[in-house]
Order: C-alpha cells, then sequence, then structure tokens
C-alpha cells in the first residue's frame, strides 16, 4: 500500500507533545483503534502508531519478525497464546519537530487526531471503564508459601531457579494518564516507555529495562541478560556497588540459558560484554549483552530464530523451563497476562526492538493492576524476595501516586 508523508511544520507551538499523546489516545481508545505509543531507551522523543483495525496473530506460532509490516507487536507471557498487533496506518513522530505520515486513504484519521490534540480534550476516564472484579495476590503470606514451595523444589534439584510473580490492585484517580508516561520518562531514562490499547488487550502502561532481542538496518542482532535486583543508594557509586551469590548466580543462569539458544542454533560468532551494573531509577540490575552480525553468520532470520528460542526466557520464567513453567501454572494464583510477556516496534525504519514487559500496569478508570515477579533460587530469602516484588512495583505505582486527582 503506497503512503503520504507530510511535514506539519505549521503545528502550534502550544500544540506540545503531552497534547499529541492525549489527542491520539483519546482518538484512538474512543474508536477501537489500536494504538501504541513508545519512547526508545535513552531517548525523549516519542513514536506514536494508530490502526484502525489491528491484527490479532495466530496462537502457537512464533511471528515472522522480518516477513511482518512496519508496526508495533504485543505478546503475553504464555508462548502459545495470541499476539497482538497495531499496523502503522498513521504514524506520528514526536522530537525537536513533528513529523506526520499516513497510508493512503487513513489522512482523515491523522487530521482527526490532530484538530482533537489541539482541543480541550476531555479525560481519558472517560472512555477507560471502571472494574471492581480485579486480580489481587498482594497478602505478603501467600507470596512467600509460594517461595517456600519453590525453594524445596529447587533443593530437590528438580529446578535451578523459578520466576514467581504477583499482581496488586492500587486504586487510583485517573486524571493525567500522559503525564504519568511523560514522567516515566524523565525518571527512568534508560528504560523502554510505553503506553498502548488494543481492543482485545485493554491499555496498558510499561516502563521496562530489559531488551529481549532487536535488529536493526546493519545487520546487528542484540540480546541481553538481565537479572538480580537491589534498591539503588545514591551513596554507593555505581562501580562499588556488591551482588550477593544468589544474585550473581540469578544473573549466570540467565546468560547460560541465552548461549544455550545460540548453541541450539550453531552460532558461534557471537560477541558477550558484562556483567554490569545498571541503574533503572530506584533500581539496580546485572546486565550483559550478546551481539551478532546476521550478515555475517548468514542468518536473516535470527530476531525471529531467537524469538521462538528465547520467549519466555529464563529471567521470567526459570530453569528448566518446562519444570519452571508447571510451577508458574500450580502456584501462582492469577493470569500474567501482558506481564513477563513483550511488546515493541517491527520494522520501524528497517529496525526491530522487543521488550519484556516487566514494569506494568493495566489501567482502569478507577484503579491499576500492577505486576512483578522475583527470581527464587535455593539461597531465597522469601520475605527479601516480597519486598523486591514491592520495589518493582513502586516503578509504575508511584507514578500514578505522584498525579494529582
Amino acid at each position: 500500500m503506497s503512503s503520504s508523508t507530510v511535514l506539519h511544520t505549521d503545528i502550534s507551538e502550544d500544540l506540545c507533545t503531552k497534547d499529541l499523546i492525549k489527542g491520539s489516545l483519546y482518538t484512538a481508545i474512543q474508536h477501537s483503534y489500536g494504538i501504541a505509543c513508545w519512547s526508545n531507551p535513552e531517548s525523549k522523543s516519542w513514536d506514536i502508531i494508530i490502526d484502525p483495525q489491528p491484527m490479532l496473530l495466530a496462537e502457537n506460532k512464533t511471528p515472522y519478525l522480518h516477513k511482518l509490516p512496519s508496526g508495533f507487536l504485543i505478546a503475553p507471557f504464555k508462548a502459545n497464546a495470541v499476539k497482538y498487533f497495531i499496523q502503522n496506518k498513521i504514524h506520528i513522530q514526536l522530537g525537536a519537530t513533528v513529523h506526520t505520515s499516513a497510508q493512503s486513504g487513513y489522512e482523515n484519521l491523522l487530521e482527526d487526531v490532530l484538530q482533537t490534540s489541539a482541543q480541550q480534550t476531555p479525560s481519558l476516564a472517560d472512555l477507560i471503564p471502571a472494574t471492581d472484579i480485579l486480580p489481587d495476590t498482594s497478602h505478603a503470606d501467600c507470596y512467600v508459601q509460594g517461595v517456600d514451595a519453590a525453594k524445596e523444589i529447587i533443593q530437590k534439584n528438580e529446578m535451578q531457579k523459578v520466576v514467581l510473580a504477583r499482581s496488586k490492585v492500587q486504586q487510583i484517580s485517573l486524571t493525567s494518564l500522559e503525564t504519568v508516561v511523560l514522567n516515566l520518562r524523565e525518571q527512568y531514562p534508560l528504560a523502554y516507555v510505553a503506553i498502548f490499547f488494543h481492543p482485545e488487550t485493554g491499555l496498558w502502561v510499561v516502563a521496562t529495562p530489559e531488551l529481549l532481542l532487536s535488529t536493526d538496518s546493519t545487520g546487528t542482532f542484540k540480546t541481553v541478560a538481565l537479572a538480580g535486583t537491589q534498591k539503588y543508594n545514591p551513596a554507593i557509586p555505581i562501580r562499588d556497588v556488591s551482588w550477593t551469590h544468589k544474585e550473581i548466580e540469578e544473573q549466570a543462569l540467565v546468560c547460560r540459558y541465552i548461549i544455550n539458544c545460540f548453541k541450539t542454533i550453531r552460532l558461534r560468532e557471537y560477541i558477550e560484554q558484562g556483567p554490569r551494573t545498571i541503574q533503572s531509577g530506584n533500581l539496580l540490575h546485572l546486565k550483559t549483552e550478546f551481539t551478532a552480525n546476521t550478515q555475517e553468520v548468514n542468518m536473516e532470520e535470527l530476531g525471529t530464530t531467537m524469538l521462538q528460542l528465547l520467549h519466555p526466557t529464563s529471567a521470567v520464567c526459570g530453569m528448566p523451563k518446562k519444570q519452571a513453567l508447571d510451577f508458574i501454572e500450580a502456584n501462582e494464583s492469577f493470569d500474567r497476562k501482558l506481564f513477563s510477556g513483550y511488546s515493541g516496534p517491527v520494522n520501524m525504519s528497517k529496525e526491530t526492538a522487543l521488550y519484556v514487559t516487566l514494569r506494568c500496569a493495566q489501567v482502569y478508570s478507577n484503579a491499576i493492576v500492577l505486576y512483578a515477579g522475583a527470581g527464587i533460587t535455593a539461597d531465597s530469602v522469601p520475605q527479601k524476595e516480597f519486598d523486591e516484588t514491592n520495589l518493582k512495583m513502586d516503578v509504575i505505582g508511584s507514578a500514578f501516586n505522584s498525579i494529582p486527582s
């Protein structure tokens, strides 16, 4: 399908990023269109795409990344579940200047978005449903019992690690969702920050530090191992941060998982860098990066192949994968939905970047549902693991708390 591109150099200076995010969200959600709005790590720019007919991708199949059109991919934790795709029908790029484009036939939708953004748009709370039946596994006793059960299995050498998750409901007064995501961008400069809506998934906010995989226009493939969590102490320089044996081993397990995936496809020419300590807001993590050149190794489909092997990774599931998945199914009393799945832009300017949906919330008009997990090993202390999930939930929870009602 042909596309037409219009450069809007005459957009009012008063029509700022905040207005365009709000106007785009309002227009899309009002009509049940798919929308994705995201900002890449170490960037203050935003991309918005809207699709009046968002797609569902087949169950039990890994998406062929290199064959998908330009758009935004959303996948739940369960690898065999339906995935969701928002195609790039209209595209708004918000940076130093505003660039807009629309596929042929969608020019009027683009104009509607710009007009809505220029008006006093009603609150998004008017469009987002409220809910009074929500999953909530916020009690410490329940989670601690799950950690104890996991440790018992691990000590029998039936698992090496499992990621046990929980959900928590936080009541909110939703007045300025666009401010929430802009504040997250400021507070977490190294994170991928996104807000997206698909009629089948509802509305979600994400601010995650973990890249699942990326491929760029030069053919470079990248994935990371991210594990280990502790609270950031500004009195201690990053280079002087120490990690416990449990956290170092947890990180090593994720690295070995990735390397085993490379071995499966006989990929030997890759670069490993790390682990190093990174800061994500008030949290610290251990991170190792792996890169490979798809042209040099003659693996054009490396992104798709690795997506099939990686998801769900050891960092969100455990090892061995089957035993960890079985434990999660038996012991988590809620549906993870999109939490610990992945999302991100696909084939946008010949680049793809999928991120693990970690720090996230599903948004209702009266509440958000927060999700977080912790990696359980033989050295885990149950109460500390529970406290870690609270720290992770606070990334999104505090962003909503800081918005006046």
